[in-house]
């Protein structure tokens, strides 16, 4: 038998076991992340990176972790599907990461949430301000609270990729007008059997007509959306008319992306950003890049300017608060920025960058960012507002259905207006 002094000892141990479980539970990233005396605090990156990207990624966050003594980086990989719906749930409910690196579009609904990190607390605002553009900076405070809330890491921008040896053949131009996409697209489709064009967002596509059209994304100024215009109606149709005849591709065949396809010659052209033209390999046939088509007969040019960012999530924890901001700082110095562009086949927002001897070879050597720098002159941003994502959403909706064949183009507009000044009250 177990002796009473024995079963004591047993009944303490157990009640001591039971309370360390009682104090375990979720870890929350962008709550307290308090760690034991003496031991680094964690922050966590959520990203989509892939291959040479994530590999990047991960050697910056390795040398930023040498350089700590209070917090250290892990960068985590997530599925791309619903990426953004999923980090704004963790986040709201402070199981998600500390920082993401997203569009200002992104950072909007976490502004207006308070969930975001004002990083004016915690860096040299006026180091940043001198070193990136006007538009640059006001991208990073353009928010309905005062504050910085986005630090630039860099710039792409949508462009068109083409198989040169599969228009050579067929004697056709690199299309100029959206006129012309659908004529080659139609000849090529018509003698080969190959698609003729897609494109990597369905939503881009529609805020580049709507903005060529004139009609504006969103009124920044009332933040409301009227897309209900002739225009509109007309380019939707005409759309419509591509995907049923089978010149125009909705959705890629491989993958999240056009890259596969057209590397693989079952695509001849499409629109996508600069940065993936390291995935496009066309082996025996020659690749080209040239500027995004415009819309003819108009005097309205307009392309889209990506900016992605890093975006922090504030904590109860103020040396996690701070080392987000030191990371951000690191991750965008002059030798991280211009390798990061390099690796990722964007453009540096940064002055001091851009004087650098090897970031200039790689921009001439760049045929994706050649034809960036060309229609540079007439690219913008989109306003930057809680709601402006669903309202993206509402535009990829509006067009999948038209083109689809689900809804007439008129009624699909109204729906998508109706939805989209929901989404922005």
């Amino acid at each position: 038998m177990i002796k009473e002094r024995e079963l004591k000892k047993i009944l303490v141990l157990i009640s001591l076991l039971l309370l360390l479980v009682g104090c375990g539970g979720p870890k929350s990233s962008t709550g307290s992340t308090e760690a034991p005396s003496g031991e680094k605090k964690e922050l966590v990156i959520w990203h989509t990176f892939t291959e040479h990207h994530e590999a990047k990624l991960q050697e910056i966050v390795a040398d930023f972790n040498e350089s700590q003594d209070k917090v250290t980086v892990t960068a985590l990989t997530q599925p791309f599907d619903q990426f953004n719906s999923k980090v704004y749930e963790a986040v709201a409910s402070k199981t998600g990461p500390n920082i993401v690196m997203l569009d200002t579009a992104s950072a909007a609904d976490y502004v207006d949430a308070g969930l975001a990190l004002d990083f004016s607390k915690y860096i040299d605002v006026e180091n940043y301000k001198s070193r990136i553009s006007e538009g640059a900076y006001a991208e990073s405070t353009g928010f309905t609270k005062e504050g910085l809330y986005a630090i630039t890491i860099h710039s792409t921008g949508p462009v068109y990729f083409y198989n040169k040896t599969m228009f050579d053949n067929l004697g056709l131009e690199a299309p100029k007008t959206w006129d012309d996409v659908a004529a080659n697209s139609k000849k090529i489709y018509e003698e080969t059997g190959i698609v003729g064009f897609a494109i990597d967002s369905v939503a881009d596509l529609g805020q580049m007509l709507l903005m060529q059209n004139g009609v504006e994304y969103i009124d920044s100024e009332t933040k409301t959306v009227d897309w209900n215009d002739p225009s509109t109606v007309e380019w939707l149709n005409k759309f419509k008319e591509g995907v049923q005849a089978g010149y125009f591709q909705l959705k890629p065949t491989t993958g999240d992306y056009n890259s596969g396809d057209i590397s693989g010659h079952v695509l001849a052209s499409y629109i996508g950003s600069s940065a993936g033209i390291d995935y496009l390999d066309l082996k025996d046939h020659e690749l080209a890049v040239v500027p995004v088509p415009q819309v003819a007969g108009t005097n309205t040019k307009w392309i889209q300017q990506w900016t992605r960012n890093i975006i922090g999530f504030t904590s109860d924890d103020e040396v996690v608060n701070q080392g987000i901001a030191d990371f951000a700082e690191f991750f965008t110095n002059t030798e991280n920025s211009s390798a990061w562009t390099q690796v990722f086949g964007s453009i540096s927002a940064y002055s001091d960058v851009k004087d650098l001897p090897e970031y200039k070879e790689y921009i001439e050597n760049n045929i994706a960012l050649g034809a960036l720098v060309d229609q540079s002159s007439y690219a913008g941003a989109l306003p930057t507002m809680a709601g402006a994502q669903a309202v993206r959403s509402e535009l990829d909706k509006m067009m999948t259905q038209v083109a689809t064949g689900q809804i007439d183009a008129e009624i699909a507009i109204e729906n998508a207006n109706v939805a989209s000044n929901n989404a922005l009250k």
